[in-house]
């Protein structure tokens, strides 16, 4: 059998906000889990505790820039 690349993968416990039932959310990309009692995907926050929302066609994702204070003349 052939080997193509390298796989890496993350299962964590949580609360699916769709079906609403602590279960396994299994991961294959940073920050996007899929729920193993539905099948939802989610988008993993962090914002000092982790949440997972639910992730579809409407989700943005927005570009944020930081000011630096240090550039005062």
């Amino acid at each position: 059998m052939a080997r193509i690349g390298h796989l890496e993968h993350t299962i964590v416990t949580g609360n699916c906000p769709e079906c609403r039932v602590d279960t396994l959310l299994v991961s294959f990309e940073p920050g996007m889990f899929r729920c193993v009692n539905c099948g939802h995907d989610l988008e993993q926050k962090i914002n000092g505790v982790i949440k997972y929302v639910i992730a579809d066609k409407k989700t943005a994702f927005k570009m944020r820039e930081f000011e630096e204070d240090n550039q005062k003349e």
